[in-house]
């Protein structure tokens, strides 16, 4: 199955997942994030069937300091931006919710990295824009894959200009690469 095939499947696979198992995620990836030691945090901010973020970024935008991306379609980019309260976000390409807050330039301690379906080397199928695989490329940090246990799949077969995160976060907690 090519990378379309394969991506479109999981697109709508991931309208199935059993709401028990999103809101166990959801949980723990707020649990997980408050008991972090890391500063800088770059997160996505969900939307859609995307599995959820924005609880855990709520909880935890005065202990950290969050950063959301704000995409850059023109050259298929993105920079990470600060947000501290609702006031920081407004609507942008795509249907996404981004910050209209300045670029943040410094060190990112960790990274959550959306994806529909993940392997066991670290490797995802996102949307198809290749916007993580070039900010991972240029933001080199600690990567965590956000999923669950049953997008975790064997081999993708990545590209030669695919990032790998170093581990994923699922409803069952946190495993290492």
């Amino acid at each position: 199955m090519d990378k379309n095939t394969y991506r479109q499947y999981w697109l709508e696979k991931r309208k199935t997942f059993h709401p028990e198992k999103i809101q166990a995620f959801q949980e723990a990836l707020i649990d997980f994030l408050s008991n972090l030691e890391a500063q800088t945090i770059f997160s996505y901010f969900s939307i859609k069937d995307e599995l959820p973020t924005r609880q855990a970024i709520y909880a935890n935008w005065q202990r950290h300091r969050i950063l959301i991306p704000r995409t850059k379609p023109q050259d298929r980019s993105m920079e990470a931006c600060p947000i501290r309260s609702k006031e920081d976000l407004v609507d942008g390409p795509f249907h996404l919710i981004e910050a209209k807050t300045p670029a943040y330039d410094g060190k990112i301690d960790l990274c959550l990295v959306p994806g529909l379906v993940f392997d066991r080397q670290g490797f995802r199928i996102g949307y198809g824009g290749g916007y993580y695989d070039r900010f991972l490329k240029d933001h080199p940090c600690y990567c965590i894959g956000l999923c669950l246990e049953e997008q975790i799949v064997s081999d993708l077969k990545p590209d030669s200009n695919d990032m790998p995160v170093q581990a994923l976060f699922t409803e069952e907690g946190l495993r290492q690469i």
